[in-house]
């Protein structure tokens, strides 16, 4: 299945984004606003479900997932590997795709990888996607107007059984135990109070995966491109191998 995306169909080398698990293109905006002035190729997709990407009805595993995104970067044709900028869930996408394409890929940046989601965090959302997440899209025109950062109205938005079947197969999630086989460089992001991709995870990764590193946002959760956007922009200038570039403010 072909995703929507954004290209800015420059000549440059490609930083290609993938969002996480309710939410949406859109997240990137200020990263896009930050490479505007730079020679790279942006491209970000909407997952299924997501943003301008319908749902087609049906189950849809991490395997569909992972095949949309096979199917529209080989539409692309891209012909240079390329750097994937993953969030959470799309974070866990970029691995896969790293492991199975690694020729296609020249450096990962993972942020907020979910290596192992915590149960009682599984218990929480299995509560929010019931009757709350209903009772705000019944109040979607509402919610859209209100003041709050840009992930609560994607999250809003995005259609529920596609959220529903992320959130059964997260049970199942474990880079931990299984850890990921992947030959590019790996650039690990995480804030230091998130309660999804804990920061102690993130660590062991980081200390038992060869040519790693890591970033500990230290005044960010689990957004950290909303939370501390000039301090994410600049790692990702870094994982991107951009050096002494003045960012404007954000």
């Amino acid at each position: 299945m072909l995703l929507h995306y954004f290209d800015n169909k420059k000549k440059g080398p490609v930083v290609f984004f993938i969002h996480g698990t309710a939410s949406a293109n859109g997240v990137w905006e200020a990263q896009y606003k930050l490479f505007s002035k730079l020679p790279y190729r942006l491209i970000g997709v909407d997952l299924r479900g997501h943003g301008n990407t319908r749902n087609p009805g049906g189950i849809c595993t991490l395997e569909d997932h992972l095949t949309d995104l096979t199917e529209t970067i080989d539409h692309l044709k891209l012909k240079k590997p390329i750097v994937i900028i993953g969030h959470s869930f799309g974070a866990l996408l970029a691995t896969k795709y790293a492991e199975r394409y690694p020729k296609k890929v020249s450096k990962l940046g993972l942020v907020s990888l979910p290596a192992r989601v915590p149960r009682l965090l599984c218990l929480y959302y299995k509560w929010l996607l019931g009757k709350p997440i209903k009772f705000f899209k019944k109040k979607m025109d509402l919610v859209m107007k209100l003041p709050i950062l840009k992930r609560y109205k994607f999250a809003i938005a995005s259609d529920l059984n596609i959220l529903r079947q992320i959130w059964r197969e997260s049970l199942y999630w474990d880079l931990i135990t299984k850890l990921p086989k992947v030959t590019c460089p790996i650039h690990f992001s995480v804030g230091k109070f998130d309660y999804i991709a804990l920061r102690s995870l993130i660590e062991k990764l980081h200390k038992h995966i060869p040519n790693s590193t890591l970033k500990v946002f230290e005044r960010a959760a689990h957004s950290c491109m909303e939370e501390q956007p000039h301090e994410f922009n600049q790692w990702v200038l870094s994982v991107v191998g951009v050096q002494n570039y003045q960012q404007d403010a954000v």
